[in-house]
């Protein structure tokens, strides 16, 4: 699962899911809403970018 972090889209994730936080969005919201932006992230599947978005979330201690 190390190849998800070497993704070039990891910096976009990684911005868009700040600004969710910054926005006081809930962790659940911003797996349910990022999952349909797998295209605009670069990711191949929604599994995928929930998978990405959780491991983030965690990281920040969100999850």
């Amino acid at each position: 699962m190390t190849s998800l972090w070497q993704k070039e889209s990891s910096e976009t994730v990684i911005y868009v899911v700040n600004a969710f936080i910054k926005a006081g969005i809930e962790d659940n919201q911003i797996i349910a809403v990022t999952r349909t932006m797998k295209d605009k992230l670069g990711l191949s599947s929604e599994d995928e970018t929930e998978e990405v978005v959780k491991r983030y979330l965690v990281t920040l201690k969100c999850v």
